[in-house]
């Protein structure tokens, strides 16, 4: 299962504040995922719970996946 953690924000150029211009748009919501998916305590989780994840079904929007994986204590929660 591939998992997906980055966003148009991966390709910035740190030595370019321009590459960071979206920032200023960010809500609170946006920010805190910003410093979540840098995490490496976050990263190795999700990675393990991707590991016990099982796709049931593809959906042409959505995966629908089911995984034995906690991301709770970071505030992840899926319905």
């Amino acid at each position: 299962m591939r998992t997906v953690l980055v966003t148009g924000a991966d390709e910035a150029d740190w030595r370019d504040e321009r590459s960071y211009d979206y920032t200023t748009g960010l809500t609170p919501r946006q920010w805190a995922w910003e410093f979540l998916r840098r995490n490496p305590a976050f990263q190795h989780d999700v990675t393990a719970a991707s590991q016990q994840a099982n796709i049931l079904a593809y959906r042409a929007f959505r995966d629908v996946v089911a995984s034995a994986g906690d991301l709770s204590r970071w505030g992840v929660l899926f319905r």
